[in-house]
């Protein structure tokens, strides 16, 4: 089963492909897309087990290559010759670890939203496995609405409103909880491979983008400062989930960055 995917603009001109994060979908980034799709061919998927690719399992054994294996089915199918990823989140550790370990030459940027570049140490990584596998418990044996109530407490979130959190709350009411579990362990931070001897030996251009508000991803974007090939920018005003909190100046940023 391929991936399910939402296409705008002309197939003609650059291509841009949208990876949301974990409980959001394709639909995440149509204000952004409105303002890119007179320049930009701008294909935005919905990763395994949410919206529109909800049927599609991640693989608990072998999540990322799984993920990585999809997504050249798609470009392939597409005939997709060149093309940036855009990924936020959980979008943006499945496209970095893509171009970690794919390398494939039609990819010719990435663009890292508020994105984790894996754990270096082998303890660190069993807690997160613990943790994930605790959030998955939740996802697949309480309500939807519980469980997102819980997520949102998270510190990450801390910066929004309590409306705000409504806002998400509702607007990821959609989803189902198991897929989502499946999808949480699949790609758990906990399995992904530490990017960083990537990052300092690549040649591949990567935009990397954090709110200021975000206290944890900043801590990844000093991680990344100085790094040849890395261009680290810290979005005023802005926390975790910067596409949706700040439209014109995201779009902007893409823009400025693919000139």
């Amino acid at each position: 089963m391929p991936l399910y995917k939402q296409q705008q603009g002309c197939a003609k001109k650059p291509t841009l492909v949208f990876l949301h994060g974990f409980l959001g979908s394709s639909n995440d980034w149509n204000e952004t897309i409105a303002l890119l799709k007179e320049d930009f061919h701008c294909i935005a998927i919905d990763l395994p087990g949410h919206g529109g690719s909800v049927a599609i399992e991640g693989s608990l054994t072998d999540g990322f290559n799984h993920f990585h294996r999809l997504l050249q089915n798609m470009l392939n199918e597409l005939n997709v010759t060149q093309y940036v990823i855009v990924g936020y989140s959980l979008g943006g550790r499945l496209a970095l670890d893509y171009a970690r370990s794919q390398s494939d030459p039609r990819l010719t940027a990435l663009i890292l939203e508020s994105s984790h570049i894996g754990l270096a140490d082998q303890y660190a990584k069993e807690r997160r496995l613990m943790d994930d596998h605790s959030w998955a418990k939740t996802f697949a044996t309480e309500g939807v609405i519980e469980a997102l109530s819980e997520w949102y407490e998270q510190e990450i979130f801390s910066d929004l409103s309590d409306r705000k959190k409504e806002m998400f709350i509702n607007k990821r009411a959609h989803n189902y909880g198991v897929p989502l579990a499946n999808m949480l362990l699949s790609t758990s931070l906990g399995k992904q491979i530490y990017a960083m001897p990537y990052l300092q030996q690549t040649t591949l251009p990567i935009s990397y983008c954090v709110g200021a508000k975000d206290k944890k991803f900043r801590g990844v974007a000093d991680q990344l400062c100085g790094l040849k090939n890395i261009n680290v920018t810290e979005f005023e005003k802005a926390g975790h989930n910067i596409h949706q909190e700040n439209v014109q100046q995201f779009a902007q940023f893409i823009r400025q960055q693919l000139k």
